[in-house]
């Protein structure tokens, strides 16, 4: 036997021993994998020494024959309570995020690893799994995601075609669009990431004012560069300008321990000051979302740079306190 094909070998014989009802003596392993009968003895004691191995009664012959006990390779494809529980933790949060087009898929893929498991003390271990670490859903403000236009999204990305639907501006302005789908982006807003006819630049959408969405029966030639990582990289959230630009954000000493393990964007540098403060810089893009996100920390933080960003988050500021 090759050397390359010993593992391949081994593999199927042990496959073929499981399914094997009146099991396999030396000579059937020799046969089998066109081997010496010295190497059929050690291929023999490798298979016992991995899984567990029964000897077939045979009263009516001195040959002895193998198989390998029933559910014996079953048990190396089952799931753990753990990694059960765990999927059923990302339902959970899937389902609260608006997942809504792969989240319905993930009840019937629990119950198949559920059957193929096929243990009631790993089911029992699962429940008990959820009930001390499992995930709390938290009922943080959302936007309702239509399953229809999250289903024609996917149909169109898989199929490479053209997406068409009306939608309206900031403006009030509706206007037919039609556009080449690339991803989508679940936030607490979701976003279709496309472009359209002509654009020199990616848009995001947001789904729930898409409306009358179809699949148009006609392909678009895929921009193979595209990287949906990158893509957001340049951007704070979802939001995105043309140009990224470079922030520096100084936070207080109270927040310090929150601070300095807390993600604010993929590029980020933190940088602990000696009078307890802390430093954050990054580039992004989309200032409004910027501002947003600062308004959470109240007094604890301050825009260093650039002045645009800051000029920007007072008069939003401004807009606040003029509606009181």
């Amino acid at each position: 036997m090759a050397r390359g094909d010993d593992i391949k070998n081994i593999l199927y014989l042990a496959k073929n021993m499981r399914d094997s009802v009146q099991g396999y003596s030396i000579q059937m392993i020799q046969d089998e994998c066109e081997v010496s009968r010295r190497t059929a003895m050690r291929i023999k004691n490798i298979i016992s020494d991995v899984f567990e191995m029964e000897e077939v009664p045979n009263p009516d012959s001195k040959i002895k024959k193998w198989r390998l006990k029933r559910g014996t390779l079953d048990r190396i494809l089952a799931f753990s309570a753990d990694e059960i529980a765990t999927l059923e933790d990302c339902q959970a949060y899937m389902k609260n995020q608006n997942y809504t087009s792969r989240c319905s898929l993930l009840p019937d893929i629990i119950k198949k690893m559920k059957f193929t498991t096929n243990s009631m003390a790993i089911n029992d271990d699962v429940s008990d799994l959820l009930e001390v670490q499992g995930y709390a859903v938290h009922q943080a403000p959302k936007i309702k995601v239509d399953s229809e236009t999250i289903s024609k999204i996917s149909e169109a990305l898989l199929a490479q075609k053209y997406l068409t639907f009306r939608y309206k501006n900031k403006k009030g302005e509706e206007k037919l669009r039609k556009v080449a789908p690339y991803a989508i982006i679940y936030a607490e807003y979701t976003y279709l990431v496309a472009k359209g006819e002509g654009d020199s630049v990616y848009k995001h959408f947001l789904l729930y004012k898409m409306q009358n969405t179809r699949v148009a029966n006609e392909y678009f030639e895929k921009d193979e560069t595209f990287d949906l990582q990158k893509h957001l990289l340049k951007s704070f959230g979802v939001f995105q300008d043309k140009e990224p630009m470079k922030i520096k954000l100084l936070f207080s000493e109270n927040v310090k321990d929150i601070i300095e393990n807390y993600n604010l964007h993929p590029n980020q540098v933190i940088t602990p000051n000696s009078d307890g403060t802390t430093t954050v810089t990054f580039e992004a893009g989309g200032e409004r979302e910027i501002c947003w996100f600062l308004f959470r920390w109240g007094k604890d933080v301050q825009i260093i740079e650039p002045q645009a960003l800051k000029e920007r988050y007072i008069e939003l500021l401004n807009e606040v306190l003029n509606q009181m």
